[in-house]
């Protein structure tokens, strides 16, 4: 049976398809075991706001394509322009990529790494990755690590956060007049949080729905911490606000900002929506004085600086397919070891009973040289009756008689 991967990502989907995949991590084990019930499939999904994956063993795969569609609400054949996929060594190769940074939006960032550990300890935990799979991604892992090891390919990495206060020196000048509010306290919020203290911003707010979560980050960065529900009544005083939260709806309307531009007195007022499904609404765009850039916006902007990377891209790509190639090789030993133990045994059995013969003819007055030469004769015609009645059967069959050539290492004679 095969390992399969199906999924979609930035480069396959735009991001209003991308955030109707999103599996929280909340959801991910009921999703997992709803897939195990439905196709008999073990799995592994990794679902991040640029790419859902779903790494699985199955006999059918179309029954992994069709359940996907299903538990998503889209027409299988609306979603199918949107997959890629991925059998055995191509897959081991796509993970690679994807764990070492190099599929990632952003070439090089070390987030995805993490967020692939944690979907195999998800989908491990709940009964369904099983023994192959798993021994598959902690290969993955080490291929990775030695990706980022021996080049350069995290190195002087572009982030999100950098593109952001790039863009916002643009339109305020320095950061150090500026009033920024941070939505949601998770890891992308706390990377952004602490890139912007850098340059010292006037002041920094972090609104959560977990009050002490939000604290906790905003200790960490010289700021104040409040409630999302406050942020309404606060919006009009921050000049940039950067949403990254786990919402399954918008948590910022248009009429929120429209509340805001006129407290402020249209003085502009910066967005930045990097949650996937997107936390601000795309109606927000169209009013004067808001400049609105979504995760995708400032990824496009990032791409422009990193052609410097092209190098360690490259030998980052050679140290994968190799380590693809010998995963694979160890993976095709394994799965030939019960009949390599079987031709063995086989051959022992012979050998075995020939040499018993061997010894009874010894006893009853035989000469050596006698019994050597009759046991030379029937090992070779019993060890050779396999191959020998093969080639007689398939005479005109070129692949077999080859194959047998490359088993016993048969040299053609020159003449």
């Amino acid at each position: 049976m095969d390992l399969n991967l199906v999924g979609l990502n930035h480069k396959t989907a735009p991001i209003e398809i991308r955030e109707k995949f999103v599996f929280s991590h909340d959801m991910l084990s009921h999703v997992l075991k709803d897939l195990k019930l439905k196709t008999g499939a073990e799995a592994l999904i990794l679902s991040t706001c640029n790419r859902t994956e779903i790494y699985f063993k199955v006999k059918d795969p179309n029954e992994i394509y069709q359940w996907l569609a299903t538990f998503n609400k889209i027409k299988f054949t609306e979603l199918k322009k949107y997959l890629y996929t991925f059998s055995n060594q191509d897959c081991y190769v796509h993970a690679c990529k994807v764990a070492s940074g190099l599929d990632s939006m952003l070439i090089g960032e070390t987030q995805i790494f993490g967020q692939m550990k944690q979907a195999s300890q998800i989908a491990q935990l709940s009964g369904v990755q099983g023994k192959y799979i798993n021994t598959f991604f902690q290969d993955v892992f080490k291929t990775a690590k030695e990706v980022r090891t021996k080049t350069q390919i995290g190195s002087s990495a572009t982030t999100i956060a950098s593109c952001a206060l790039a863009i916002a020196k643009k339109i305020f000048g320095e950061i150090n007049q500026t009033q920024v509010m941070f939505v949601g306290a998770g890891d992308i919020s706390e990377m952004c949080a602490k890139y912007f203290q850098k340059y010292q911003p006037k002041k920094i707010s972090i609104a959560n729905r977990s009050f002490e979560k939000g604290e906790a980050l905003a200790k960490k960065v010289n700021g104040e911490a409040c409630l999302i529900g406050e942020i309404y009544d606060q919006l009009h005083n921050y000049d940039v606000l950067i949403s990254s939260t786990a919402s399954q709806l918008p948590i910022i309307g248009l009429g929120v900002i429209e509340q805001a531009l006129k407290k402020r007195k249209h003085r502009p007022i910066m967005l930045v929506d990097l949650a996937i499904p997107r936390d601000i609404e795309s109606e927000v765009s169209k009013l004067d004085d808001v400049f609105l850039y979504t995760l995708d916006d400032l990824v496009n902007i990032a791409q422009q600086g990193l052609t410097n990377r092209q190098g360690a891209t490259k030998k980052a790509t050679q140290i994968i397919e190799h380590q693809a190639k010998d995963f694979y090789n160890k993976t095709r030993q394994i799965k030939n070891t019960p009949t390599i133990r079987l031709l063995r045994n086989q051959f022992e059995k012979i050998a075995l009973a020939e040499a018993e013969k061997a010894k009874k003819s010894i006893k009853i007055g035989s000469s050596s040289d006698e019994v050597i030469n009759k046991l030379i004769s029937n090992l070779t015609k019993k060890f050779l009756h396999g191959p020998t009645k093969a080639i007689r059967e398939n005479e005109q069959d070129f692949e077999t008689n080859s194959l047998i050539k490359k088993i016993y290492n048969i040299k053609e004679e020159k003449k």
